[in-house]
């Protein structure tokens, strides 16, 4: 039999935007999944300094984190990338000049700004900060940065800052004048084509899970797509399967129509 590859987002679609816990529900599906063989991998935004420990609960074979930038498989480093550090000052210069609150997501740490405002990365500081996460301010910034969150207080410089920054980076809109942002070249997609190359699967043996718009690239990549919940209905057109969200048994809904278990 060939081997088969699911590749789960992380908020949203495995944890609960509203109790941030995984549900029970979904946790039994990864354990059935895994018992029948599956490979699983976490396909995530998040980079290796905001993963939440309860991720070391759950049994994957491997990790892609920070949208494509960083990959594991079975606890070993097969790709990790960094902005180069010729752009460090350059970057940081822009998000003050356009008052921009912004997150520095590495590996070993996360990196912000002065005087946060925006109320969603306050609400993330938090939580970061409850899961005992390494934050430190952009004055000690290290080349250990492979992505952004911004979120834009002067709306009238939000044009100005993204025609600057989509020259290094891909520009995802997260709503609410917030927006994440990954370096050139990589994406969810790249991360599975590498997973795929070097483990030769097959993309007709590949299924991708996900709920928002930085899961975009990977329904577009695999053909295998379900999106769990209806915050974003958009999305509807780019997946096979439009399922339940988590909390209502999203995921065994999605496993179930693809008939993996």
């Amino acid at each position: 039999m060939k081997k088969k590859a699911l590749f789960f987002d992380y908020d949203g679609t495995l944890i609960s935007d509203e109790t941030h816990t995984i549900p029970k529900s979904a946790r039994k599906v990864l354990n059935k999944l895994k018992d029948k063989g599956y490979l699983l991998f976490l396909n995530t935004g998040r980079t290796k300094a905001i993963l939440d420990p309860i991720i070391s609960e759950l049994d994957f074979d491997g990790q892609i984190l920070g949208c494509g930038s960083y990959i594991e498989y079975h606890d070993k480093v097969l790709y990790d990338v960094d902005v180069d550090k010729q752009l460090y000052e350059a970057i940081i210069q822009k998000v003050a000049a356009c008052h921009v609150d912004a997150f520095f997501e590495g590996t070993h740490a996360l990196y912000m700004t002065h005087g946060i405002q925006s109320p969603r990365l306050l609400d993330l500081l938090e939580r970061y900060h409850d899961a005992n996460m390494v934050m430190k301010s952009v004055d000690d910034l290290e080349d250990d940065f492979v992505k952004m969150f911004v979120s834009y207080q002067d709306l009238d410089k939000e044009q100005e800052f993204h025609d600057f920054i989509i020259q290094n980076f891909e520009y995802i809109d997260r709503g609410q004048h917030c927006a994440e942002l990954i370096l050139k070249g990589h994406s969810k997609a790249t991360g599975i084509q590498f997973i795929m190359d070097k483990l030769n699967i097959d993309i007709e043996n590949c299924y991708v899970f996900g709920d928002s718009n930085n899961d975009l690239a990977m329904f577009r990549f695999v053909e295998n797509s379900a999106l769990l919940g209806n915050a974003n209905e958009h999305l509807h057109e780019e997946v096979m399967h439009v399922c339940s969200d988590v909390d209502h048994d999203g995921l065994m809904e999605a496993v179930n129509a693809f008939q993996l278990l």
